[in-house]
């Protein structure tokens, strides 16, 4: 009788440590992959929740709040400046509060003069080097009017595709908000420089 339980006992003792081992060798696996998920998610992709209506109807549609966008978030290449086009929808650092995140539009590059809206202090201003004017699609949106020129180095990364809700799956609209030939007035100086 203490042969068998001894052979039992050490039965299930192998099966402890075998069944261990895979656990082990599994958890070990799934830790190896998550400096791979953050550098994916910090530098090149990350799915987004869209909060708020600065972007309203572009981005968040519906007028209750309650459903809000979910989008793919492009971030590999957000501070290569001359990457960017005008209509873009962007997310950069909140200029007010840097924990916070803002997404808005890319209106006018860096030597365009702008036609501002309230509550900017002056009537046209020029983007300085490296800068956006940004606006919300919605006029009441605190953007570029309340805060000025955006540097890139507040930029994070790029709205590319709305993913849900399912109905609005698609590539977000270059086209949107205030539009730009309304709101540049002029060219200050050449975003590119002259080859000779």
């Amino acid at each position: 009788m203490s042969s068998i339980s001894s052979r039992f006992v050490c039965r299930r003792l192998r099966s402890t440590r075998a069944t261990f081992r895979y656990t082990a060798k599994t958890v070990l696996i799934g830790l190896s992959w998550v400096p791979v998920i953050a550098y994916v998610a910090n530098h090149v992709v990350w799915i987004g929740v869209i909060d708020g209506s600065s972007m309203t109807p572009t981005l968040n549609p519906e007028t209750n709040g309650l459903a809000k966008d979910v989008t793919l978030l492009w971030k590999l290449n957000a501070k290569n400046y001359n990457s960017y086009k005008r209509g873009e929808v962007i997310v950069l650092r909140n200029p007010r509060d840097p924990e916070g995140t803002v997404v808005k539009r890319i209106i006018a590059f860096e030597g365009e003069e702008v036609r501002t809206r309230f509550p900017y202090p002056e009537s046209t201003v020029i983007v300085p080097p490296r800068h956006f004017w940004v606006e919300g699609d919605n006029i009441h949106s605190i953007d570029s009017n309340t805060y000025g020129p955006i540097p890139i180095g507040l930029v994070t990364a790029r709205v590319q595709t709305i993913v849900f809700p399912l109905g609005r799956w698609g590539s977000v609209p270059t086209a949107g908000g205030r539009d730009p030939r309304s709101v540049v007035v002029g060219l200050s100086y050449s975003r590119y420089p002259k080859s000779t």
